[in-house]
């Protein structure tokens, strides 16, 4: 039974701190949930693989409700750009569908060397940015479609960094950090439908409680924890300037960028 507390408690933390970080930054939660469910789930004996891919397909199941928490915080305080997220939810979800259905049978290596790669060097252009205007790249609006879907491929098959190539995109096309994130947290929820379906459909040998490559448990202990704590992170969001709220934000994707990294060595 102490066991199974401790278990939980993981459960619980990591739910509080993806939250947090998920209505700051406009993201997903996958690099903090995904290394403390596949510690968990080895420790219990599972095989490295069945691990990750659990992992995985349990952590985009969270974002779904952190997301839509996140969402609703900014939309109240105008920060969501509803023509972007409308032209960006459908291919998102379809990408996130399809990267479900590969992740369960193919490793994601390559996808996530190349993710880590592009989200430590826009990272580090975020951190050395000087002034509050970033460089503005109109001609990247053609190439909506293939933003949205990249999204929500790299999110099922990495496992995270989905949401930050959004908001990277939003802000290249023109969009404040602040409507960029906001508009990022809406896109988590198709997302993560579509990886929800993806990993779920996917696997064989049904548990009571599992459903294909999303653990029931720790889906309901993280979501109860992270919809709160994303509130909180929305509202000290709000409170930071943008100088500020870019730099973290910048410092983070250079942090998700090394997370990705060492998980695509290791």
């Amino acid at each position: 039974m102490g066991v199974l507390h401790m278990l939980f408690g993981l459960f619980l933390l990591a739910g509080v701190v993806a939250g947090f970080f998920a209505g700051m930054f406009g993201i997903g939660g996958g690099a903090i949930v995904i290394p403390i469910l596949v510690h968990v789930y080895q420790s219990n004996g599972m095989e490295m693989t069945e691990a990750i891919r659990l992992a995985f397909g349990t952590s985009l199941a969270t974002m779904a409700f952190t997301g839509l928490s996140s969402f609703l915080s900014h939309s109240k305080r105008g920060n969501v750009d509803y023509l972007w997220l409308k032209r960006l939810a459908l291919p998102a979800g379809i990408g996130a569908l399809i990267g479900g259905v590969i992740a369960s049978r193919v490793p994601g290596g390559w996808l996530a060397l190349g993710l880590s790669l592009m989200l430590g060097y826009f990272g580090v252009k975020l951190m050395v940015q000087r002034s509050d205007a970033i460089a503005v790249w109109p001609w990247l609006e053609r190439f909506r479609h293939v933003a949205g879907f990249f999204s929500g491929l790299t999110y099922s098959l990495a496992g995270m960094g989905g949401a930050s190539v959004v908001t990277f995109y939003l802000t290249k096309i023109g969009l404040s950090l602040r409507a960029a994130i906001g508009t990022a947290t809406g896109i988590i929820l198709p997302i993560s439908v579509g990886a929800i379906i993806g990993f779920g459909l996917t696997a064989g040998m049904p548990h009571d409680w599992r459903w294909g490559y999303i653990d029931l448990r720790a889906l309901l202990a993280l979501s109860a924890c992270s919809i709160i704590a994303s509130k909180l992170g929305v509202k000290t969001a709000a409170r930071l300037p943008v100088s500020v709220l870019r730099k973290g934000f910048g410092i983070f994707m250079f942090v998700l960028a090394g997370k990705t990294l060492l998980v695509t060595v290791l």
